[in-house]
């Protein structure tokens, strides 16, 4: 979907902020294919870490947001409907991950469920001193249930050669629950309604 490739943008603001609440970002029709993406703000997922960069009092290191977290919705003009949840995040090193079904999420209730991720390579931030990552994973139709209903506690990647596990504390749970729920609604409410 073309318009996937604006997320990337929304997403790479990692200094911290505060708890950032469901609200949509994007609501977009392409105007030469149809094509629809909806998308709520990027939220903070995960703990904040320290860079490698040094502050500018070099007194110590400067500190940003382990990852963030992007649900959306997109369709296009032959009615291809599907959900996406995009995780930009921070690594110190540089590692290789293929398409493929890497990432999975831990729900409350103890289930496991891998998605499907379509990540972008790293790209080394110079500022940070530190890779980001992009991963954009499909959220099949049982799964956005789902995670209208019960929190997501951890999100695993798994690199080629390393696994990366972020932990969600409570109000990051809700957060994102809170978020499926808001494109779900935005979706039945909207001028064009989507009841899925």
């Amino acid at each position: 979907m073309k318009f996937l490739a604006i997320l990337p943008f929304l997403l790479f603001s990692f200094l911290p902020s505060g708890n950032s609440q469901c609200k949509i970002a994007l609501d977009l029709v392409d105007e030469f294919d149809s094509t629809r993406l909806v998308a709520t703000k990027p939220m903070d997922i995960g703990f904040i870490i320290p860079t490698g960069a040094l502050a500018e009092d070099l007194e110590g290191k400067t500190y940003a947001q382990e990852a963030r977290a992007i649900f959306s919705y997109g369709d296009d003009m032959d009615k291809v409907r599907s959900f996406f949840l995009t995780l930009p995040v921070l690594e110190r090193k540089f590692f290789m991950i293929d398409n493929g079904f890497n990432v999975i999420l831990k729900f409350t209730d103890g289930q496991l469920v891998e998605l499907f991720n379509a990540p972008e390579p790293g790209e080394f931030d110079r500022d940070m001193i530190m890779w980001k990552y992009v991963h954009t994973c499909v959220v099949p139709l049982e799964i956005f249930y789902k995670m209208k209903d019960v929190q997501v506690e951890k999100i695993r990647i798994n690199y080629n050669t390393y696994k990366r596990t972020i932990a969600l504390e409570e109000p990051q749970q809700i957060a994102l629950k809170n978020a499926v729920n808001c494109v779900d609604e935005h979706l039945k409410t909207s001028a064009n309604p989507i009841k899925p």
